[in-house]
């Protein structure tokens, strides 16, 4: 015999109702948490930066130089050698002028050059 349907019991079989049905979730935020699982997103927002900075400091220099991670809104460049450090150096302010333009919501505030090793 059943028990008398009380507050108490429709809870525990709204609960194991629950627990059988399966999770429905929308496809975005699954995609979402595979793009950020797998550095998809990542991966896109350094071409961007690249194309940017590539697009400040003309084409002579386009292949010299690769870009690293940004942190704390500074932006890690690497260069190939001295003399395309020296020059990344010396348009600095362009480039970083240009990619608060171009991609405001990457909040570049500074850039940090090095020689890639």
């Amino acid at each position: 015999m059943n028990p008398p349907f009380t507050k108490f019991n429709h809870a525990r079989l709204s609960d194991s109702l629950r627990a059988e049905k399966p999770r429905v979730r929308r496809i975005g935020s699954l995609l979402s948490q595979l793009m950020s699982r797998r550095g998809y997103a990542q991966v896109a927002v350094n071409e961007e930066l690249h194309r940017t900075v590539a697009s400040a400091i003309g084409d002579q220099l386009q292949s010299e130089f690769q870009i690293g991670n940004l942190r704390n809104g500074v932006l890690q460049v690497y260069a190939s050698d001295s003399v395309t450090l020296q020059e990344l150096n010396f348009r600095k302010r362009a480039i970083l002028k240009r990619l608060q333009q171009e991609l405001p919501e990457n909040k570049v505030t500074d850039l940090r050059f090095r020689i890639q090793s």
